[in-house]
């Protein structure tokens, strides 16, 4: 092709090379700033021939970024995402049952039945009871410690749930707006920044709730929750989150846009929710399994204790434990221990030590209440009995006490009648303050048939001590050790998985990111030579305008000597 040939032109041709190579520095110069910059795509200037005046133009400026890459990015982070959220709760709770070697709640309940195992020896020793009395304290401390660690980190949790939703909607806001923004952009002016900015708060709230991203032809994006299609973001609009405390489910409940309510499948708050409030869930598993392992405690020493006699007998005992009414069946009368058909004996004996009463008093699942017990208990001769406050007061009659023998019933532990605990969850448990007050009180001994207490027996404390081999857990299968052992090994096993889910992860994030740094990264190097290659360029673009510049001074001159002839 031949271009025009004046003068004016021909400048013009240099005007717009000149304008060319200084958009082409600027660009690597902007690339280079932005080189470590979060979330930054490189850009590229692409030049154009000018087919009609000749020279050079600027025919774009290109974002480069792989859209793909993009959506599976955010993919593979929001699964991170969940994975490092629940390896976070699972290093928390792991530390809860971590004990040095001799030490923890495994350590304490051996040293309570080996303390059980010393009073069968020596079922008179003062000092001997104590220490059983003190190791069975150490056991309700350490169980209520655990517990308690248990439950602030569910509370710890549920804040981490509502500050990763204030973080959410910040993200949702911010992204809303930034839409209008790019939507609104000369198309002269193409939003790379803008469109870089957004990119990083879309991860981030992936990262957060798990979102599935979809581009819109006029440039925004519309975000949903992954796997739920519920829209947290549709262009230049925005539907907040929010997360409330459901008391009545112990649960913390999602909602999307006012009232939807949501489950998030991926992201920080999938992996915080599971474990927040799944009834299998880590925590509430934790939970409950020390609270089914406190209460089987507490029911396999109560039931010997409550059938068995102490140093000193009683005179007069009221029940640890309450009924919602004394006229309702004692199975439907809200104890944490439900009876069962059987019946419980109740021996008097007067100042010498003789027997005056051996009554089995009989209890029927589902009909026997406690107002049936009192009354069977004021039949027995040197006995009456009374009910205040659901409560169930003894009494004996003057120069008699009383002692307890051979429940079958399970009514004795229910009630809290001559119990070594009180309590049965791990939050509640406690040694009977009868027994933490009077030692004499704790139950080494049973009566024997015809009633009588022999000085010296130390029976009952053995059937005590023997509990520590008792397949009482897993269907018949496991000793307590083995429960807690089990108990610890799961959330180990959990901490394990976790770990190893999130190293996998981050191997699948860093493979797509290596990916995508090839595509929208800067490479300095790149850069460096663009930039020479501009500059230089540009000099000789300038070198070219100056002498066209110059050719234009001699035609003036020229002219000018040509008008003066």
């Amino acid at each position: 092709m031949i271009y025009p040939t004046n003068l004016l032109g021909t400048l013009d041709l240099a005007r717009r090379a000149l304008n060319a190579q200084q958009t082409a520095v600027q660009v690597a110069g902007h690339n280079l700033a932005n080189a470590a910059t979060p979330g930054y795509s490189r850009e590229r200037v692409d030049l154009v021939t000018s087919p009609n005046r000749g020279g050079v133009d600027v025919g774009s400026i290109t974002r480069l970024r792989d859209r793909f890459l993009d959506f599976s990015l955010l993919s593979e982070q929001q699964t991170l995402g969940k994975n490092q959220a629940q390896e976070d709760v699972l290093q928390r709770l792991q530390a809860v049952f971590n004990a040095q070697p001799g030490e923890g709640l495994s350590a304490d309940v051996n040293q309570l039945f080996q303390g059980f195992q010393q009073l069968s020896v020596s079922p008179t020793d003062q000092a001997v009871r104590v220490a059983v009395a003190d190791a069975g304290a150490r056991v309700a401390q350490t169980f209520q410690l655990m517990r308690g660690r248990i439950d602030q980190l569910k509370t710890d949790v549920t804040t981490e749930i509502q500050q990763r939703v204030t973080e959410a909607n910040q993200l949702i806001t911010q992204i809303a707006d930034l839409n209008r923004q790019i939507v609104g952009a000369p198309p002269t002016a193409p939003p790379s920044d803008l469109l870089d900015q957004r990119g990083v708060l879309v991860t981030r709230l992936g990262q957060i709730a798990g979102v599935t991203e979809t581009d819109r032809s006029d440039g925004s994006v519309q975000l949903a929750l992954t796997g739920t299609g519920v829209l947290l973001v549709d262009g230049r609009s925005a539907f907040l989150l929010a997360a409330t405390l459901n008391g009545g489910t112990d649960t913390v409940d999602l909602t999307a846009g006012g009232s939807l309510a949501v489950l998030p499948k991926s992201g920080e708050l999938s992996g915080l929710l599971e474990a927040r409030n799944l009834s299998n869930g880590s925590i509430k598993q934790a939970a409950a399994d020390l609270d089914t392992l406190a209460g089987s405690i507490a029911l396999a020493v109560n039931r010997l204790q409550a059938s068995g006699t102490g140093l000193t007998e009683f005179t007069t005992l009221t029940a640890a434990n309450a009924v919602s009414a004394s006229s309702a069946a004692l199975t439907a009368a809200g104890l944490a221990v439900t009876p069962v058909t059987g019946s419980f004996k109740m021996i008097v004996h007067d100042a010498t030590g003789a027997v005056t009463a051996n009554v089995a008093v009989p209890v029927t699942a589902g009909t026997t209440t406690l107002d049936d017990v009192r009354t069977a208990i004021n039949a027995i001769p040197g006995l009456t009995a009374s009910i205040s406050g659901g409560k169930i007061t003894i009494t004996a009659a003057a120069g008699s006490a009383f002692t307890f023998a051979g429940d079958t019933s399970d009514t004795l532990a229910a009630l809290g009648l001559n119990t070594f605990f009180t309590g049965s969850t791990a939050s509640s448990l406690a040694v009977n303050p009868l027994v933490s007050g009077d030692v004499t009180k704790i139950a080494a001994a049973v009566a024997d048939s015809a009633g009588l207490v022999h000085a010296g027996d130390g029976s009952n404390a053995l059937a005590l001590a023997r509990l520590s081999t008792k397949l009482a857990l897993g269907s018949g299968t496991q000793t307590f050790t083995d429960f807690y052992g089990a108990t610890v090994a799961s959330v180990g096993s959990q901490m394990r998985t976790a770990t190893e889910g999130v190293s996998r992860q981050q191997a699948a994030v860093q493979v797509v990111q290596n990916l995508q740094q090839q595509v929208s990264g800067v490479s300095i190097d790149d850069e460096m030579i663009n930039l020479s290659q501009g500059q230089a360029a540009y000099t000789a673009a300038a070198r070219y305008a100056t002498t066209v510049n110059a050719m234009i001074q001699t035609l003036l001159d020229v002219v000018g000597q040509a008008v003066a002839a």
